[in-house]
């Protein structure tokens, strides 16, 4: 049996990750309850779930979470704006990193 490539498995938890930020903002056909889950899922805290996705990533699951709390209080339209501003050189380099 092969082993598994690292850099096929960093690219799948990335893709995790650009998952939970698409969710956050409400893309695609995310229910309430998909929408809550993902919220839960970034929390107040960095949960030891969070931190595996973030270390599979190899990317600092502290970082990612500070910038994915504070999009926590907007509304899924005001997330996807502060995300595209970020990812457009309007942000942080975190958020551009995580989405």
């Amino acid at each position: 049996m092969r082993s598994a490539d690292p850099k096929a498995c960093r690219r799948l938890w990335r893709c995790v990750l650009i998952r939970a930020v698409l969710d956050l903002c409400g893309t695609g056909m995310i229910h309430r309850a998909e929408l809550r889950a993902v919220e839960l899922w970034v929390g107040d805290w960095p949960s030891s779930a969070f931190r595996d996705v973030c270390e599979n990533a190899d990317v600092d699951a502290d970082r990612i979470h500070a910038e994915l709390k504070r999009l926590l209080p907007l509304s899924p339209r005001e997330r996807a704006a502060e995300i595209k501003a970020r990812r457009h050189g309007n942000g942080a380099p975190e958020m551009r990193d995580a989405a």
